[in-house]
């Protein structure tokens, strides 16, 4: 923190868990010891009403680690760690970094999981995260910059190959620019190029959340809100021709990696929008059963003692056939969100808000000077069915998504290309 190392944290969470459905009453059971795992006479009737009957599929898999991470010395990690974080401050910037902080985590999942007919699965699922929140003034101007460096599944050698310090250092560059030469913006319609982090969390938010089965049943309502797309049916139109998100565990290298879910059901893409048309929902056996369809692997737990649910893996949209210059060619006078400082979204997963932090003009076709801290707000709908075009592009970017209650965060990617979305409202911060 500040450039000097505070410490480090390190932590086991192991134990039991045992998930039993009968006569339409779903248990779930935990403890650090096995033979603590005694029914509770307690029967409350929740919404699940049977199970969908597809293959069980068992097996041991396992991520390959080029450098383990048990071969790399805590005090190696460390002083890495603290190198780095000494780095930012001898950056030529003119804005002044007032506060800094630098995590590196990493972890194991070890899983092993047994069905009733015997079918086992086995596996193993390394990952390394680095991650930072670093507050920069200039004048009477501030920013706090917050991202991921590194994340991935894999070992030590997902730092090595990233460049951290090469990431820091443009980034902290690029948004001291932004504070010292940003200019206001000028509210109203404008068309916009959102960047692959602005379409990442996009496509978690405003998609991964609404398609999950459980929420549009009604499972989260009172924690998280419902979804708009209860009422709606597989087959209508959301959005244009140009939107296809994916949901896709089997990404190499994905936060959100797995190849069977926690229910047994082999892991699969999930086509959630295609080419603007709803397509299937993110569904685990319950859900599913309840629905008409099979389960299509979604089904995820954060950790021993907590259950199963529908959950995303790496959700992002699916890049097109444009290049970057194609799509701000004809944009006399827009915006090019690079990156964002805030996002807001209502329980219905509808009103969804944007505040820029690495933003620029797009004027006659270019690139122009940084703008400060413009506001894109829309209704996902309207949203959807503005955007037009989509680059060749596709980033990835490292995300916990919560959920649950007791809460469970658990690993993902969120990704996508760079899109162009026409007719945006573009606001003032500060002014709406």
């Amino acid at each position: 923190m500040n450039g000097s190392p505070v410490g480090y944290i390190k932590s086991v969470n192991e134990g039991y868990s045992a998930r039993v459905f009968d006569e339409n009453y779903l248990y779930f059971l935990s403890s650090d010891k096995p033979e603590d795992l005694t029914a509770s006479k307690l029967k409350v009737k929740g919404w699940e009403k049977g199970v969908s009957e597809e293959k069980r599929e068992g097996g041991r898999y396992e991520v390959t680690q080029k450098i383990n991470l048990l071969d790399i010395p805590v005090q190696d990690k460390m002083k890495e760690l603290s190198e780095l974080a000494k780095s930012i401050y001898s950056l030529d910037l003119r804005s002044k970094i007032v506060s800094s902080t630098i995590y590196y985590m990493e972890g194991i999942e070890d899983k092993e999981i047994v069905f009733e007919d015997g079918t086992e699965i086995n596996s193993k699922i390394p990952r390394v995260r680095l991650f930072y929140s670093i507050t920069l003034t200039y004048e009477n101007r501030s920013a706090t910059v917050f991202s991921e460096a590194v994340g991935g599944s894999g070992g030590y050698e997902l730092i090595k190959e990233k460049d951290p310090y090469g990431h820091l250092e443009n980034k902290l560059k690029s948004v001291d620019n932004v504070l010292v030469k940003g200019k206001s913006v000028t509210p109203g319609r404008k068309d916009v190029v959102f960047s692959n982090e602005l379409s990442g969390i996009m496509a978690h938010e405003s998609v991964g959340h609404p398609f999950e089965a459980d929420r549009i049943l009604g499972r989260e309502s009172a924690q998280a809100g419902l979804s708009y797309l209860v009422g709606r049916k597989i087959g209508e139109r959301i959005g244009s021709e140009a939107v296809n998100v994916m949901d896709n565990p089997l990404v190499d290298g994905g936060l959100g990696y797995y190849r069977i879910d926690d229910e047994g059901v082999k892991a699969r893409p999930k086509h959630l929008i295609k080419n603007g048309i709803i397509n299937e929902l993110l569904q685990d056996r319950f859900s599913a059963h309840k629905f008409g369809v099979e389960s299509n692997g979604s089904a995820r737990a954060s950790a021993f003692n907590r259950e199963p649910l529908v959950r995303m893996s790496n959700t992002y949209f699916k890049p097109g056939d444009y290049s970057f210059e194609e799509l701000i060619e004809d944009i006399k006078d827009g915006i090019y969100f690079k990156s964002y400082m805030e996002w807001n979204i209502d329980d219905l997963r509808i009103g969804q808000r944007y505040v820029g932090l690495e933003t620029y003009e797009i004027r006659n076709g270019e690139i122009g000077e940084p703008v400060l801290f413009p506001v894109f707000e829309g209704r996902t709908f309207d949203v959807l069915m503005s955007i037009d075009a989509v680059d060749k592009s596709l980033e990835f970017f490292g995300g916990t998504c919560g959920k649950g209650d007791p809460d469970q965060g658990i690993p993902v990617w969120l990704g996508g290309p760079n899109m162009r979305i026409r007719n945006a409202v573009i606001k003032v911060r500060g002014s709406e």
